[in-house]
């Protein structure tokens, strides 16, 4: 089945920031690995509230694809080797139909969610957005989609399935977009976007010329196999403790995570000074709130390490690095790789901190709303299938499972090992927990050993 649309913009250009730095992580990456830049996401109507007629359906995906420019760029590399987009006007975008039982329908779509999600995208002749209707009866009771990061992140991920909620039960959209692709790249082609621009990269320079190289720069052991493991631990204590100390300092649960993981890290690694790059979602101004791209860029956050300091002292310093590091996470990534050659020359050593945060929760998941209540329970360390390859030496990841906070952890194994690994993340959940209550008391770090 294919969802047809017609009368949109239409343009060539180069890719934006975001986009740009996507297609490189992917290239790293590697085309093994290219699956796990799609962002997938499944959209469930409780009775009551549908189900729908496939063809309604079928005209709200193609209603989506219409709103916005990202939806259906394809993307291509020149002569010369540098990709570029062309955003089209009109196109039929293939919708998968799965038809099933009424008691199947939820199993049936987190497997079409998965199957549609499990192979790397074709950007220069596949549209970025891949979707899948869920039919019982005729009727359509699920939506899953999968988008391909270049056109889209967490955040326009959510806003996308958002707005085709509201469109099938509401049948129309608010407003027009804040903000479209094209629109985009020709803002961080302007004098605006150069000021920008190299205001965030003045701020990269500083702090590439104090910190570690590389965080983890030495081999400590052999490799797991594969040889990146990726781990998660769900805790509900952990949500309930950076609920309170969140409120308590006036920051984002965040923020107080990032703090915590940077002194953790910092101290295991015997570092002075802690090296982490926050994936910030880039959507602080009004034009860029609904805006279906990929804004997302790494920030540069730094914390000096003081391993005896209790966690309330910590953020009284690391809360206005972290707004820094948020504010400074739009630039030319022509520019910040230029910027990297240049002051790893000068050091005669490539400055590369391998080490990021990524807090995927939707935005109004991430303030502080929860509160201490009862017993939580223990929480257990679970070992997910690992990479044989990835572009990043430490990644941890905030997210939420059936509805609890959970941390995911990947590593390179011979630089973090798993033990470390389970460290780490249980010395988080004990120094947020342990502040919650009192503040006063340092983590002990030797315990955690």
């Amino acid at each position: 089945m294919k969802a047809e649309f017609a009368g949109g913009r239409e343009g060539s250009a180069r890719l934006a920031w975001g986009q740009r730095a996507i297609w490189d992580a992917i290239q790293q990456a590697g085309p093994a690995n290219a699956h796990f830049f799609n962002i997938g996401r499944l959209i469930a109507f409780a009775r009551g509230r549908g189900p729908f007629p496939i063809e309604d359906a079928v005209g709200a995906v193609a209603a989506m694809v219409l709103r916005h420019e990202a939806l259906r760029a394809k993307t291509h590399v020149d002569a010369g080797g540098e990709p570029y987009q062309v955003v089209h006007g009109e196109g039929r975008l293939p919708v998968r139909v799965a038809e099933c039982a009424d008691d199947e329908a939820d199993e049936v779509a987190e497997v079409l969610l998965a199957e549609l999600a499990r192979t790397a995208f074709s950007p220069d002749d596949e549209w970025p957005a891949r979707f899948g209707l869920i039919v019982v009866d005729g009727m359509v009771r699920h939506v899953v989609f999968v988008l391909c990061h270049l056109a889209a992140d967490d955040y326009a991920a959510d806003l996308v399935a958002r707005e085709l909620r509201n469109l099938l039960l509401r049948g129309g959209f608010p407003a027009p977009p804040s903000q479209q692709l094209l629109d985009l790249v020709a803002e961080e082609e302007s004098g605006v976007g150069r000021y920008r621009s190299e205001a965030a990269l003045a701020h990269w320079e500083n702090g590439y010329r104090r910190i570690p190289p590389t965080m983890f720069p030495a081999v400590v052991g052999p490799p797991a196999e594969p040889r990146w493991s990726r781990a998660v631990l769900e805790s509900r204590a952990l949500e309930d403790a950076v609920a309170v100390v969140a409120a308590r300092h006036h920051v984002s649960t965040g923020t107080v995570l990032m703090t915590a993981v940077s002194t953790l890290l910092g101290a295991l690694q015997g570092h002075d000074v802690c090296a982490i790059t926050p994936i910030v979602h880039n959507r602080y101004r009004p034009a860029t709130r609904d805006l279906v791209a990929t804004l997302t860029q790494l920030g540069l956050f730094t914390l000096d390490i003081d391993p005896l300091a209790p966690l309330a002292k910590t953020l009284e310093q690391s809360h206005s690095d972290a707004m820094r590091s948020y504010r400074h996470a739009q630039y030319d990534q022509r520019a910040w790789d230029a910027m990297v050659e240049k002051v790893s020359a000068e050091r005669d050593v490539r400055v590369y901190p391998s080490c990021c945060f990524n807090d995927v929760r939707p935005v109004e998941q991430r303030v502080a709303l929860s509160a201490i209540d009862g017993d939580p329970g223990p929480a257990e360390v679970e070992w997910l299938p690992g990479v044989e390859h990835f572009n990043c030496d430490f990644c941890f990841v905030v997210t939420r499972q059936a509805g609890t906070l959970a941390i995911g952890l990947t590593a390179d194994t011979c630089r973090f090992p798993r033990e470390r690994m389970v460290t780490l993340m249980r010395g988080v959940e004990e120094l947020v927990v342990e502040s919650a209550f009192r503040d006063t008391r340092p983590m002990d770090l030797e315990v955690l050993r």
